[in-house]
């Protein structure tokens, strides 16, 4: 598997996430290890929500992560998974069960699986999400081995690149960001 690392600034410092570490700048340019998740753990995707970096680790069976403004790391309590994230409008949205992506409200806690919607499956049950961005509209972007899809306001997803999904390739789709 393929490590990235994710830049992310959160609390006025600057962090990266490279596989199973992340690691804290400090204003005096001094780096040091953050958090170390362990042996065979690799961070996915970052986000910051309710005033926490929240950690997600693909697909495996390590629960999402969050460190808070006073350097605490926390697991969640229930089984909440989650592969990518992405913040559309006033919801943080999650990408999970290899097809599906989910949502929580604003202010909701990401740790308990009860405020998470259900899952919605996208495209293909047999690929996993390869990345989650939102649009400055709110809508979601999946992306997929075997296309992008953009979900409506119905939850509806349709793959905009269909091309795709005669030669899908595990790597389409990763690593994409929204620009304008």
């Amino acid at each position: 598997t393929s490590e990235i690392s994710i830049p992310f600034q959160f609390n006025a410092e600057l962090f990266v996430s490279h596989g199973r570490y992340v690691t804290r700048t400090t204003a005096q340019a001094a780096v040091s290890v953050d958090k170390d998740f362990g042996a065979g753990i690799r961070v996915t995707d970052v986000v910051i929500w309710n005033s926490a970096a929240v950690v997600g680790f693909g697909l495996s069976t390590t629960k999402i992560q969050s460190r808070d403004t006073a350097g605490t790391w926390t697991t969640a309590g229930d089984n909440v998974y989650a592969d990518h994230f992405t913040i559309a409008k006033d919801r943080l949205w999650r990408a999970t069960a290899v097809n599906q992506v989910g949502n929580i409200a604003s202010g909701a806690n990401p740790f308990t699986l009860a405020g998470w919607s259900t899952g919605i499956p996208v495209g293909d049950a047999t690929f996993g999400v390869t990345d989650l961005n939102s649009l400055p509209d709110g809508r979601i972007v999946v992306s997929k081995p075997e296309g992008m899809f953009i979900g409506d306001s119905s939850a509806q997803f349709t793959n905009v690149l269909p091309q795709f999904a005669n030669l899908p390739d595990a790597d389409n789709g990763k690593n994409t960001c929204v620009v304008g």
